[in-house]
């Protein structure tokens, strides 16, 4: 009879036991997936930045950047984008409001990346072309995603929408440089783009139908792929 209720105790001890092993288990997974989720967060906003800054030579500044880490969702608040050296140092390229993209995860490791949606809302663009003949938005689409997806075909925006209310233009490129301000107020949705440079093709059209940028930025306006020294 005793050997028998030492049994059961120590059969109801190794339940006891394992429940709390469990429990404890349960508890350290949850607290080790919120650890992961906030130091994502913590981290994700400053490598970000760091790595933006190291692949274009641009300053970038925003007062919230996040990203979904379980999908491919990006969104930006309250940006500004500063110049390369070699474009109106000191001014900066863009002030952005907000920035969102969703992009198909597993076209990241592809030659083509599906972007499914994007929206970008500017409150004011500077376009520098420099001494030769170069533009700026051309060199950051460059710069930040290479020549085939920032210039060519190799990334593809299927749901676009472009706002921007203010455009600074300067053109270095001929012996008399030029600068222009103009409030367009351009709000353009639901078009598709190919390449990062594509989505501001809607704003390009406006500024080199109107004779605001050299013609030979009219390949803008087909999203033609072109190259160039740095």
């Amino acid at each position: 009879m005793k050997d028998r209720l030492y049994i059961e105790g120590d059969a109801r001890g190794f339940r006891s036991r394992r429940g709390g092993i469990l429990k404890s288990a349960f508890f350290l997974a949850v607290f080790l997936s919120a650890s992961a989720a906030l130091l994502w967060m913590v981290a994700f906003p400053w490598a970000f930045s760091a790595k933006f800054e190291r692949d274009t030579g641009c300053s970038f500044a925003a007062s919230r950047v996040s990203c979904n880490p379980f999908g491919f969702a990006v969104h930006i608040e309250d940006a500004e984008l500063g110049n390369h050296p070699d474009f109106a140092e000191g001014r900066s390229m863009m002030k952005v409001r907000s920035f969102d993209a969703e992009a198909d995860f597993g076209s990241l490791m592809t030659d083509e990346v599906v972007v499914e949606k994007v929206s970008v809302d500017i409150s004011r663009l500077t376009l520098v072309v420099d001494e030769r003949g170069v533009l700026n938005l051309e060199r950051l689409a460059s710069d930040l995603f290479g020549e085939s997806k920032g210039l060519g075909d190799g990334m593809r925006m299927t749901h676009c929408r472009l706002k921007v209310d203010t455009v600074e233009i300067l053109d270095f490129s001929s012996p008399a440089p030029t600068h222009k301000a103009l409030k367009l107020g351009v709000d353009v949705e639901d078009f598709e783009a190919e390449g990062a440079i594509g989505l501001f093709k809607p704003l390009m059209e406006i500024v080199i139908r109107s004779n605001y940028l050299p013609k030979d930025f009219s390949r803008l306006g087909s999203a033609e792929m072109v190259s160039y020294d740095h």
